[in-house]
């Protein structure tokens, strides 16, 4: 992308509690739309129903909540489901980039693309409310990548309230706006 603009804009969507918030009656549609076979429909029903959670405060307990969201995060099948539930997020534009793992997601825009930015965030924050999924905008970042060599460089414009960073940590590495490893080596050498 960087070979044909001035910058690419990389999105960083972080989603609250995602795990936690995964709706069993979205999940089930999903699932029933891929045409997966009713027997592991069941299964997978009978594996989220009937849950519940109490509290405890002060020594006295609560009555018993049912439980109809999350999925467990460290069991064998729940980043499967999470997958599911995000598996119809897509962007606008077939010039934009998406990388989707677990609960993190990234997406690369470029200067000259038909779709810009803050179009995609509107896009994918109205597809969160659709799948009851909330965008935590204060952990949401932004990055202008740029060539490392360039010798203008044409900032993009501003838009909304989404913290602008030089660098950001992505599945353990450090990446910068301007493909320098320095940090990430530093933070390994530390």
């Amino acid at each position: 992308m960087l070979e044909e603009n001035n910058y690419v804009r990389c999105l960083m969507i972080d989603f609250t509690k995602a795990f936690d918030t995964v709706d069993h009656a979205i999940l089930v549609a999903k699932l029933v739309a891929y045409n997966v076979s009713p027997p592991v429909i069941n299964w997978i029903i009978s594996f989220l129903s009937g849950r519940s959670q109490v509290c405890k405060v002060n020594g006295h307990y609560f009555n018993p909540c049912t439980i109809n969201r999350g999925i467990v995060q460290r069991s064998a099948i729940g980043p499967q489901f999470y997958t599911v539930i995000k598996s119809n997020l897509k962007l606008l534009s077939s010039d934009n980039i998406f990388v989707k793992y677990a609960d993190d997601i990234i997406f690369l825009v470029s200067a000259n693309s038909t779709v810009d930015t803050a179009t995609e965030l509107c896009h994918t924050q109205a597809w969160a409310v659709a799948n009851k999924l909330g965008a935590n905008t204060k952990k949401t970042k932004k990055m202008v990548l740029r060539q490392p060599r360039a010798k203008s460089h044409y900032m993009p414009p501003v838009f909304d309230d989404v913290e602008r960073v030089a660098s950001a940590k992505f599945l353990g590495v450090i990446f910068q706006d301007n493909f320098k490893m320095d940090l990430h080596v530093n933070s390994i050498l530390s």
